[in-house]
């Protein structure tokens, strides 16, 4: 199990637009996000770890597990990696 909790950095703010597009509002910009990568950030409030959001998005978008847990591994690595998240 992974017990790193997740939140979004100081000044980095999730926002969806009417139409239900989902960006991730930066210090440098804005990033687009799809539907599960939104998602995803929703749930890093910083009381769940990546087990707990993986199984909350597996039950959201019936999917595997494992499968989504590779995904959100690899976008928590990449914004980990840009400051856009803590953990």
């Amino acid at each position: 199990m992974n017990a790193t909790v997740y939140r979004l950095s100081r000044g980095v703010r999730l926002r969806r637009e009417t139409d239900g597009e989902a960006m991730l509002l930066v210090p440098e910009g804005i990033v687009t996000l799809n539907d599960t990568a939104a998602a995803a950030l929703e749930l890093a409030d910083g009381s769940r770890d990546l087990d707990a959001i993986v199984a909350v998005l597996a039950e959201r978008f019936d999917a595997p597990q494992d499968t989504l847990a590779q995904d959100v591994r690899d976008l928590f690595d990449a914004m980990l990696s840009r400051g856009f998240i803590t953990g």
